[in-house]
């Protein structure tokens, strides 16, 4: 264990982390700081990030040492402790690990945290400020995940699993039966204690100050038994409720497949909750073509692999002038379509075409309970009640001047456009950044189906705004029709329009403040 100036233990710290980029922009701003260096595993109890050397009491000389310069640990191998916490989130020693980091509880704030390997928390990791950064190389797995006032860490959670999420951004409502239902009494605030009119954090319900005094002690701060089900729970829960609409699915020959005529039917009186006859989504390397009959066309679906394998089901009339379901398929552009059920025909084509067919089957499934969940919680009347407010009609009224369109709140980035502007229907956007080189984000549209009496709206979506992610919806600046075989992102979007209401009244409410002053 060695107590070393930062400038000479600098080239091992990892070339990302703040410590080494800033130091290298700022000219060496570190360089005389001190740094507490381990270069082997660790095993601690409790290790108080503001008070370091209470733990890491070994080095030489101590009482010679400048304490007060300590601005960074360094330990190259794994580190394994109780609990790991910080009391100040303004400003506290910076935690890097060159290994995997286990530990019981973690509450801190106020420095980068830094893992090159796993870090695994067995029931609570707290990070509070948004002077605080967490940078995990490897997987990050919690009971309870916490991020409160703009604590930094992975936001899409690519490679973070929790059983919970209690992460401000978001949260619009700060419903205390979360954490109640989480935390042990101790550290909750009552409704006595919180601000009910202005809560904007998990930290009005949950006292970081009195976890980590509970933290010193050895004592739980999360409940032994906890009742709540977890947000995956819920979600594969809500799946299952979901009625059966489709019988008996699978075919696995001429027979069983002319047996689903009657699920062609059913998914037809699906696919006409949209209005537009040509319908799709992707699935693997395949598009997916779903169209109605109409003045166009017969009912039909339609599977294009990307090397030109197409699938065709439509219904024809058979020799004895009887309506059956027909499939064919082609391998490639250059060869003829021919029946699926012919003799000769590989059991790979009828295989593939199950795993298609029961496929659409379920996001149709799926997507029309989503889909008119979607159409219950967002109404055209509130879309256009929220684009005659004040704030819209005076102040973002031009959907084409980046100055005059957008504003944000609480993380998120609200652009609109007025109902009939330009004769265009109205529409409200929220975007989310993504993590990215340069700055991009996903954004959800809700829009009315129509200038004139509109009823019900539409869905639009971008997962990137400058074609950075791989998927049918990234593009340059666009947003693209959202149909309901993507449930996904109808679930999603529901969520996402919650937050509507709270931010255009709060910003409207401080505009019209603004306004009478």
């Amino acid at each position: 264990m060695q107590y070393i100036q930062f400038k000479e233990i600098k080239h091992k710290f990892p070339k990302d982390s703040w410590l080494c980029w800033r130091n290298e922009k700022h000219g060496g701003e570190f360089d005389e700081d001190w740094v507490i260096y381990i270069n082997h595993d660790m095993e601690l109890q409790n290790l108080n990030l503001d008070e370091p050397f209470t733990v890491f009491n070994a080095i030489e000389n101590q009482g010679e040492i400048n304490k007060e310069g300590c601005f960074a640990i360094l330990i190259e191998g794994n580190l394994t402790a109780k609990n790991i916490y910080n009391y100040e989130s303004d400003g506290s020693i910076c935690l890097c690990v060159l290994g995997n980091l286990e530990a019981d509880n973690i509450i801190v704030g106020g420095q980068e945290l830094y893992i090159t390997g796993n870090l695994t928390v067995r029931d609570c990791f707290w990070g509070n400020y948004n002077h605080g950064d967490l940078i995990i190389k490897g997987e990050t797995k919690a009971k309870v995940f916490v991020a409160t006032e703009g604590y930094h860490y992975d936001y899409k959670k690519e490679r973070i699993s929790a059983d919970f999420f209690l992460c401000d951004e978001e949260e619009d409502d700060f419903d205390p039966t979360l954490p109640a239902g989480l935390f042990t009494e101790e550290i909750l605030y009552t409704e006595d204690e919180a601000d009910i009119e202005n809560l904007f954090t998990w930290n009005d319900w949950v006292s970081r100050s009195t976890a980590i005094k509970m933290l010193e002690t050895n004592s739980s701060i999360i409940k032994k038994d906890i009742q709540l089900l977890s947000k995956e729970d819920q979600e594969y829960l809500e799946l299952a409720a979901i009625p059966k609409y489709f019988e008996e699915t699978v075919f696995n020959d001429l027979a069983s497949f002319l047996s689903q005529l009657e699920n062609f039917h059913k998914l037809m009186a699906i696919v006409k909750l949209h209005k537009e006859v040509y319908q799709h989504y992707v699935f693997e390397d395949y598009e997916i073509q779903l169209h109605p009959d109409s003045e166009d066309g017969q009912a039909h679906v339609m599977f294009t692999h990307s090397s030109g394998c197409i699938f065709f089901i439509c219904i024809v009339e058979n020799e004895n002038n009887r309506k059956v379901l027909s499939a064919v398929y082609r391998e490639n552009e250059d060869a003829s379509f021919v029946n699926v059920f012919q003799q000769g025909t590989t059991l790979y084509y009828i295989t593939s075409l199950n795993i298609l067919w029961n496929d659409v089957l379920t996001r149709a499934e799926r997507g029309a309970y989503f889909y008119n969940k979607f159409l219950e919680t967002v109404k055209p009347t509130e879309i256009i009640s929220y684009l005659n407010l004040p704030i819209v009609q005076e102040k973002y009224n031009n959907y084409q001047d980046a100055d005059k369109n957008n504003f944000w709140y609480e993380g998120n980035c609200f652009l609109m456009r007025r109902h009939g502007e330009r004769g265009l229907v109205g529409s409200i956007d929220i975007g989310k950044e993504r993590d990215a080189e340069i700055f991009d984000m996903r954004t959800y549209c809700f829009r009315p189906d129509q200038l004139e009496n509109p009823e019900k709206c539409n869905l639009f979506y971008a997962s990137s705004q400058e074609e950075l992610t791989n998927d049918s919806y990234s593009g340059n600046g666009k947003v693209f029709k959202v149909f309901l075989y993507d449930w996904e992102l109808f679930r999603e979007s529901i969520e996402w329009y919650s937050k509507i209401g709270k931010a255009f009244t709060a910003m409207n409410e401080e505009y019209l403040e603004e306004k009478n002053i």
